[in-house]
């Protein structure tokens, strides 16, 4: 429960009042699910003196407008979001009893808080010539349009709850990106020539490049949901489109008969013109789609 008080000295939590951003609105989500109960001031000025937990604001720990603001390894600065995560994460997933901690720390790190970090220090910029919403500029959304009467507090509180249920959603993701993971470790021992053969379908991609996989496969072989087993690329970087081995380019876009004929693979059946996908009735073609491709 978060409680937005004009007293000081009723206030436990300190964040800055005007124009608000995903960083301290995501900051808030977070404490909420550690401390439970937020009664929280907005100031234009604040100076931390330890004994309120001040964010955004007010040059102390959580405070990330300094001279010697924290670096990740990356080196992409903290944001107040970062170092509160850092802080109290563990402690938070403690709270909501997640399973394998660190690993789901890191996860969650990798998918929210760091695009956050980077985006509020003005370390990630999009060149295009549209718009491109982000989580940071859907919260950005939420504030008072100009000459309007809104209540500056309540359309905080409002991008606090837009913003709980992305923090939720992005948690459920991280649990079952970590299950996943598990699964790749134990299916390390199928990968032969540079192929990872998988037993079942599941979305793999984030944990091969997790767990560095990428520099030692070229390719996943799995059941398609469509039946029959799909060969897949693996791309030079995570969410890229470009593999590291494409299929032979000759293959582009044929399916079934002329994609037979011309591969000599009995059962092929498709082969997606960008070259990153391909098709085949068994295991044995759909592996023999891959290793013509090699």
């Amino acid at each position: 429960m978060i409680t937005i008080t004009k007293d000081l000295n009723e206030a436990k939590f300190v964040t800055h009042a005007g124009n608000f951003h995903a960083d301290e609105v995501f900051s808030t989500v977070l404490l909420e699910g550690v401390f439970g109960k937020i009664n929280l001031i907005r100031l234009k000025e604040y100076q931390d003196d330890g004994s309120k937990l001040a964010y955004d604001i007010g040059c102390g720990k959580f405070d990330h407008h300094q001279a010697n603001a924290k670096v990740r390894d990356n080196g992409l600065h903290y944001c107040s979001f970062g170092l509160l995560w850092q802080e109290y994460g563990l402690e938070y997933l403690k709270k909501w009893q997640e399973k394998n901690l660190l690993e789901t720390f890191k996860v969650f790190d990798n998918l929210l808080v760091k695009s956050i970090d980077a985006i509020d220090n003005g370390e990630l910029s999009l060149n295009n010539d549209f718009n491109i919403y982000t989580i940071s500029t859907l919260i950005e959304l939420f504030r008072p349009k100009h000459d309007s009467n809104d209540d500056e507090n309540v359309c905080f509180l409002e991008a606090v709850d837009f913003a709980r249920n992305i923090f939720h959603l992005v948690m459920q993701e991280a649990t079952t990106k970590v299950k996943i993971i598990e699964k790749i470790k134990q299916q390390t021992k199928n990968i032969k020539d540079r192929v990872l053969i998988l037993d079942e379908y599941i979305p793999y991609e984030y944990a091969i490049f997790h767990l560095g996989l990428d520099k030692d496969i070229d390719f996943v072989i799995y059941p398609s949901n469509r039946g029959g087993y799909a060969a897949h690329t693996v791309p030079i970087k995570y969410k890229g489109f470009t593999p590291k081995i494409p299929f032979k380019k000759e293959w582009a876009g044929l399916r079934n008969e002329e994609l037979q004929k011309l591969s000599n693979v009995k059962t092929a059946n498709f082969c997606h013109r960008s070259l990153f996908l391909a098709t085949a009735d068994t295991l044995e073609d759909a592996l023999k789609l891959v290793l013509l491709s090699k």
